[in-house]
């Protein structure tokens, strides 16, 4: 550990940010910023009046052959002015900060959203599809803020290194860039551009610029280094790697890393899932997130809820496949043998190599990736390709192609995925998008999968939309992707009101009416599911809001639960409904301390019995200092009935208590620290259990007899220090406890939690070096 600290000394010497003539600290004093274009005209786009900004504004962009420059001069009350600091990438915190968002290449295919608060906290955002955010990138540039009694400053660099650009003609580069800026007092955002990222035209819609052009080449050095001391083994491991990034200045950049830096210091959230369905988690993997945004292929229902991702980058590295069965003595091995394959499985696969390589052109954007993991212990590592084009076709549409290959030996099984997706977005208030894609895997009949999507905007407040969606019973893209499930033909529509013209004396902000309806079949036409939704969401310029939320659901039937049983395929379901509502108070004390709840009850009626749910959450943010944040939330939820399989058509019913926690606090020492700790644990407790079955007409008939109660604790703990070296430089260190434990029912919330923390299935000690040369 020693070794590591010397290290972090000796590279924090050596790193110097070299800049041009400008020195980005924040304060705009450099003769440069005299010959720079200025924007001077705002406009509130969050809530998205359109109206003119009401605070004084003023962004100036000048570019040389280093990088691109922005500053602004922002008018606001010093006693206003909300100086806290926040983890990067907080997008949706609500702070004082400016931001630009930045296609360099003037096609709308991929963008980037850059942001500091006044604390010099950053935000890094890749967009892609218009509108679609990924905050799991990280970009190597710098901002900085300053003050005076009038306004606040910011100061940003972009290098033109930070991602690679396409070649253009002419003198100048033609870029699009839209500055913005958040003011956390009267609840707005301002735009220079009418346009905002919540809308679904936004890439295509920035306002286009010539800055000074400049291609330059650029070659980067990653090497890492990871020790591990596991407390539960008592063990230490050690690991080294290296990635390497190659900018060839002409649109092209080549990726490559040997045993690559796969290791996460970021915990996935705490999650019990019992259900069929697979729990999406997003990647944070540094070369999973660095110039991947071109293989994006994916659609979410909501923030949280993936429906497909044709590369789930996750996939890669996973839990080696086994079989055991191959060394037994009737295979001509040995008891012994085939317990030293069960005894050495492995939760997480090691990798050889991955290479990456993307060219960006004037119309057409080519990436091509491949990575291999290692053969462990009785098993082979799994091989990975994928192919991604795409191309803009005039100034309204785009049409691409991704293909995706895995290769698994151990279940001598080949995975081929081949999508085609397309994108019309014109001046007017439509926009159109559709996705096909075939599934061809060894063994299995082919598959096929599409979505269609229209809408409509004929004014800012109004838009209407729909969608229709089509997975047959064989489409499969899990060995390389992810989908929520097949054997889905569902279709749908949506209303949308916004409104933003209240009265200056007012104290409402914005308001916002959703209603939906939509219809879930599979792809037999069996109706799963019918419902209505109304969502309602009023924003007050305190910076308070309430959202009530209204669901409504026909009879229908659940063909997931049962997993594919032959006795009785399906489950049915009555009509039901859902009631929610929630507030979020205003942020008291400019800015210090704030709170939300949330209460919502929903009712399942299985015919046979009715399944009551009830929740209540409580969250409380508390910022003593502007460097220090304490947060907590508590969540309960109750189930009278809640409906879980136990095996083949036997199902039981248990009385249901689910509660969470979630706390932490976050601490900066200076600009380039951090220390965070963190705790998530749930009691997930379900006892008096009765046991059912499913006649051939898919209703719940009771067996007259109990069933073993569910009661499970998951926790997740973890201290964490962070050093930053540099952009894309970092030293970390890390403690993380937690794991899973089952109880009997005599166990309460409590014992669950105390006895989840004494005997964890992970406790580990981690130091991690990335430096980049």
């Amino acid at each position: 550990m020693h070794k590591f600290i010397t290290i972090i000394i000796i590279l924090s010497g050596l790193s110097t940010s070299v800049m041009a003539e400008i020195t980005v600290d924040g304060v705009l004093d450099e003769p440069e910023w005299q010959e720079a274009q200025t924007i001077e005209e705002f406009f509130v786009v969050s809530p998205f009046s359109l109206e003119a900004a009401p605070l004084k504004t003023k962004a100036l962009v000048y570019s040389n052959e280093e990088g691109l420059y922005v500053g602004f001069i922002n008018a606001q009350d010093i006693d206003t002015r909300d100086r806290r600091t926040h983890r990067r990438d907080d997008l949706m915190g609500d702070f004082d900060r400016n931001t630009i968002a930045i296609d360099f290449d003037n096609k709308g295919n991929t963008g980037y959203l850059l942001g500091v608060s006044l604390s010099d906290a950053l935000v890094d955002f890749t967009i892609t599809n218009e509108n679609s955010m990924d905050g799991d990138w990280n970009g190597e540039w710098f901002a900085k803020t300053s003050e005076s009694e009038e306004n606040w400053y910011s100061e940003f660099f972009v290098p033109w290194t930070m991602v690679p650009m396409n070649e253009q003609k002419g003198e100048k580069r033609t870029i699009r860039l839209l500055t913005g800026r958040q003011a956390r007092y009267i609840n707005q955002w301002f735009g220079s551009a009418k346009v905002s990222s919540t809308r679904q035209k936004f890439l295509s819609r920035l306002p286009k610029i010539e800055v000074f052009k400049s291609n330059p080449t650029r070659l980067d050095f990653l090497p890492y280094m990871v020790a591990n001391n596991d407390f539960i083994e008592d063990d230490s491991s050690y690991d080294v790697g290296a990635e390497i990034f190659y900018n060839n200045g002409r649109g092209g950049e080549l990726s490559a890393t040997i045993n690559p830096d796969f290791g996460q210091v970021e915990s996935d959230n705490v999650v019990i899932n019992f259900s069929p369905r697979e729990t999406f988690y997003s990647d944070k993997r540094p070369f999973f997130t660095q110039s991947q945004s071109l293989f994006d292929v994916s659609e979410d229902w909501y923030p949280g809820f993936e429906l497909y991702s044709i590369f789930h980058t996750r996939r890669i590295g996973d839990s080696p496949n086994y079989d055991c069965s191959k060394y037994s003595a009737l295979e001509g091995g040995s008891d012994e043998l085939e317990s030293q394959c069960e005894a050495s499985r492995k939760s997480v696969n090691d990798i050889d190599t991955a290479i990456k390589y993307t060219q960006l052109g004037e119309t057409t954007d080519i990436g091509v990736f491949a990575a291999f993991e290692k053969d462990e212990d009785f098993s082979k590592g799994e091989d990975f390709f994928a192919f991604r084009a795409l191309r803009k076709i005039g100034d309204d549409q785009k049409l691409g192609y991704m293909a995706t290959h895995n290769q698994n030996d151990v279940l001598d099984r080949s995975a081929t995925v081949s999508a085609v997706d397309y994108q019309y977005v014109p001046k007017s208030g439509i926009k159109v998008e559709h996705l096909s894609m075939v599934s061809n895997v060894s063994g299995e009949d082919s598959g096929f999968g599409s979505r269609t999507m229209a809408s409509y905007r004929p004014s800012k407040e109004l838009k209407f939309g729909a969608e229709y969606y089509y997975f047959d019973k064989d489409i499969n893209i899990n060995d390389m992707g992810y989908m929520w499930r097949n054997d889905l033909a569902s279709w749908g529509t949506s209303f949308n009101y916004l409104r933003t013209d209240f009265p200056e004396d007012s104290n409402v902000n914005f308001r916002t009416y959703n209603l939906d309806y939509w219809d879930e079949n599979n792809s037999d036409n069996d109706n799963l599911n019918e419902f209505y939704t109304l969502f309602f969401r009023q924003g007050f310029k305190s910076t308070s809001s309430i959202s009530l939320n209204v669901f409504a659901r026909g009879e229908g039937r659940d063909d997931q639960i049962p997993r594919g049983s032959i006795v009785a395929p399906f489950i049915r379901i009555g009509s039901g409904s859902n009631f929610e509502f929630g507030y979020s108070s205003p942020r008291y004390n400019n800015g210090k301390w704030g709170y939300s709840f949330g209460l919502q009850s929903e009712i399942d009626d299985y015919f046979a019995f009715k399944d009551h749910h009830k929740k209540i959450n409580v969250g409380l943010n508390f910022n003593p200092q502007d460097n220090l944040r304490f947060w907590m939330f508590f969540r309960h939820h109750s189930r009278t009935n809640w409906l879980n399989r136990l095996s083949d058509n036997h199902y039981g019913t248990f009385k249901q208590r689910r509660t969470s926690v979630n706390l932490g606090s976050r601490w900066y020492p200076t600009s380039n620290q951090e220390i965070q700790i963190k705790l998530e644990a749930t009691a997930f407790r379900n006892q008096q259990g009765k046991g059912w079955f499913a006649d051939s007409n898919g209703f719940l008939v009771s067996e007259e007899e109990a069933v073993n109660s569910i009661n499970l604790g998951k926790l997740a703990f973890q201290m964490r220090y962070r050093y930053e070296i540099d952009a894309l430089s970092n030293f970390y260190l890390v403690y993380t406890r937690g794991g899973g434990y089952f109880f009997d029912d005599e166990a309460d919330t409590s014992k669950i939690y105390r006895t989840t923390w004494q005997e964890p299935e992970g406790n580990v000690f981690s130091a991690k070096l990335r430096y980049r040369f």
